[in-house]
């Protein structure tokens, strides 16, 4: 959220005109354009929370709260902590993903090679006859046969349409420091690109209505409120849209910047009824092709505790009370690792819960539109009927009247 100039004069023209101000008010006190005047009202609104009144003559005004430039100031200054927070998260994320899945490894290698210690330790005092045998009969070191398969590196595919999920199933099997990551961390958020896919949907049902809109006629895109004006500011920020008042009072939303297209395609029928979020997945990989991620967290949890039960007697010395305290590390890992996809699986849950409730409200919002009341009806109506009037059409054979593909001269002497 950038602070210009010109929207610093904007908040100083607000707060001396008593927070209630139209377009016009504000490009006769600064100067402004009246077009930039009513962009730059479109962003303060919406960072600030602000609202939209319309008054007996029919005119459309922005109604700030009293410190309305405090919050303004306060939400930029969070944003910037929020962003820097972001990329060392970010960092820290990808740095702690990556040290897990060669600990994981490098941890299961560390118990294989002290139960083999401890396992020739067991056969010479066995030999021997002296004190401190072990017995390994319960353990089937052929489980681990063919564990660390090794395959090609599996392929996300290009994120091509915002319809699909950003995170979708890799091709080819993969292999099992990719499938180790997926177990722990999962495989990122379907839903990274949803700003997109919403920005994109809303400009589809303007264009599809004309260029001309309802807040009720959004909300199935934006997941605002349908009664509530305030939750189409948004989208006049984005798309430099002017709210409008009908003759009978309802406020209606056109966007000449999209109402112009040099192109035939409908894209209405593509446009689905609401915006859908997608259910956060434990892993793109089925419980079959994570079994070997699963035998070894098994058995490098089994193993070091198996271990640490070894170290901690005390009847006899062994090789493995030299090594007690990597032991109880060991074994700490152990458990850590296979909590974190647990806790995960549980904040999943929560997750997609929370998921869920915003697709049904959204779809609400849809099925509110598709039965409108009468009183809707009528302003979708009229809606319609200014879309009408006010619509605007690219024909190439009347309207270009200068082409950058043509001389200069040539197109006087077609004219």
């Amino acid at each position: 959220m950038i602070q210009t100039a010109e929207k610093k004069l904007v908040i100083k023209a607000i707060d001396e005109l008593g927070r209630s101000v139209t377009a016009a008010d504000i490009a006769s006190k600064t100067g402004l354009p009246i077009l930039f005047a009513t962009s730059e009202l479109n962003k303060v609104a919406s960072e600030t929370n602000g609202h939209l009144e319309v008054s007996t003559a029919g005119n459309i005004a922005y109604k700030f709260n009293p410190g309305f430039q405090t919050s303004y100031l306060a939400k930029g200054i969070q944003l910037q902590f929020e962003k820097i927070g972001q990329k060392i998260f970010e960092i820290g994320y990808l740095i702690l993903k990556a040290s897990f899945g060669i600990m994981l490894l490098l941890s299961f290698v560390i118990v294989v090679l002290l139960i083999i210690a401890a396992m020739f330790a067991g056969k010479g005092d066995r030999d021997s006859d002296g004190p401190g045998g072990f017995d390994f009969d319960f353990i089937d070191l052929m489980i681990f046969q063919d564990l660390l398969w090794w395959g090609s590196f599996s392929t996300y595919p290009s994120y091509v349409d915002y319809s699909t999920p950003a995170v979708v199933k890799p091709r080819g099997k993969g292999n099992f420091l990719t499938k180790c990551f997926s177990f722990l961390f999962g495989d990122g958020d379907p839903n990274a690109h949803l700003e997109e896919r919403k920005w994109q949907m809303v400009a589809q049902a303007i264009r599809s209505h004309g260029g001309v809109v309802t807040a009720e006629q959004l909300a199935p895109y934006t997941g605002a409120d349908p009664t509530n004006e305030d939750g189409a500011l948004p989208a006049l920020v984005r798309f430099n849209g002017t709210p409008e008042v009908t003759d009978d009072g309802h406020i209606i939303y056109t966007f000449p910047s999209l109402q112009v297209s040099a192109s035939d395609l409908n894209l209405s029928g593509k446009l689905p009824p609401y915006l859908r979020e997608f259910r956060r997945e434990f892993s793109v990989y089925d419980g079959e092709e994570l079994t070997s991620v699963y035998i070894l967290s098994g058995a490098n949890l089994l193993g070091g505790m198996w271990l640490w039960g070894q170290s901690t007697q005390t009847e006899h010395i062994t090789i493995l009370n030299s090594f007690h305290g990597l032991i109880c590390w060991l074994v700490a890992y152990g458990v850590f690792f296979v909590a974190v996809p647990a806790v995960r699986w549980l904040a999943l849950m929560a997750i997609n819960s929370k998921i869920e409730s915003r697709n049904d409200k959204r779809e609400k919002n849809a099925l509110f539109l598709k039965n409108p009341s009468a009183d809707l009806q009528k302003k979708l109506s009229q809606a319609a009927q200014f879309s009408a009037s006010k619509k605007l059409e690219w024909k190439p054979d009347t309207h270009v009247v200068y082409s950058t593909d043509k001389d200069l001269l040539e197109q006087e002497f077609d004219k």
